[in-house]
């Protein structure tokens, strides 16, 4: 339903815009180029050898569905992006609040304060598994580029929300 009312997801349009396109991985497949032009800038083609018309295939999803792989443009790296915005997003919704009750030993309990610290220790695990994620990620699937753009989205995705004052403190 999402996709049939917002179209493709917003990293592949990324990609397509940059230059990229979905080939055949074998000989005698259909020839899938998912270049923008003017009259249709989300559209993708399908050629053959006699024809080129138009098709729905705008999405790394469908590529491989149809047997084809991304080459070419930009692929930012949505891995970087989740995982460098996850972690901003627990810092910001469970470390600074735990951290600043944890200071305040006046109005805490002595068994809230565990649980506040077994809560504060599950929660710097996580971000140090989401950044051993992060680093497998940087060693093994992308380049520098991608992960510059992830990481800049995944920030400024962060700073839009929660310094601005959409959901956290102005």
């Amino acid at each position: 339903m999402a996709r049939w009312f917002f179209g493709p997801p917003l990293f592949d349009r990324v990609f397509v815009r940059t230059g990229g396109s979905c080939l055949p991985t074998a000989p005698d497949a259909a020839f899938v180029s998912m270049a923008p032009s003017a009259s249709a800038p989300d559209a993708a083609f399908v050629s053959s050898a006699t024809s080129m018309t138009p098709a729905p295939v705008a999405s790394l999803q469908a590529c491989r569905a149809a047997g084809g792989r991304w080459v070419g443009g930009h692929d930012v790296s949505g891995h970087c992006f989740l995982l460098i915005h996850s972690a901003l997003f627990l810092a910001e919704e469970a470390v600074a609040p735990l951290l600043a009750v944890l200071s305040d030993r006046r109005h805490a309990s002595p068994a809230l304060t565990t649980a506040r610290r077994a809560a504060l220790a599950a929660t710097l695990a996580l971000v140090g598994v989401w950044v051993f994620m992060l680093y497998a990620t940087a060693r093994y699937f992308h380049g520098i580029h991608e992960l510059l753009s992830g990481t800049v989205l995944g920030v400024s995705y962060w700073v839009a929300l929660y310094q601005s004052g959409v959901l956290g403190p102005a």
